[in-house]
């Protein structure tokens, strides 16, 4: 390989190189999908507040992709309280929100990551 080409070549490389490195950078962490399921029906809103219009529900049994939880308004529901939201995606591809009353498992419905 001549010389030329060989630092246009590098040239190329290292160029890639960069754009990878400054999308991982500009990405931030990552957040790992919890698999979350609802142990009775619940609606789905667009922000954690139940004043935000309901864009879809949970219905029992059935599992959701969790991202993250963060606290947002109380919920009183079927004896139990609480402020903690779920972040999930939708599968029409949007997000939407859904209070931890109606999953399954601990007060932010097993998701370990906060928002």
């Amino acid at each position: 390989m001549s010389t030329s080409r060989l630092k246009r070549t590098l040239r190329i490389a290292g160029t890639g190189a960069a754009l990878v490195g400054a999308l991982a950078i500009g990405a931030g962490p990552a957040q790992a999908a919890t698999a979350v399921v609802a142990w009775t029906h619940g609606k789905v809103h667009a922000g954690p507040a139940l004043g935000e219009r309901v864009v879809s529900h949970v219905n029992n049994g059935y599992s959701y992709t969790g991202l993250c939880w963060l606290e947002g308004d109380l919920v009183n529901d079927k004896g139990i309280s609480n402020r903690n939201w779920v972040r999930l995606q939708l599968n029409s591809g949007g997000i939407g929100y859904v209070s931890a009353v109606y999953l399954k498992g601990n007060d932010k419905g097993n998701v370990p990551n906060h928002c």
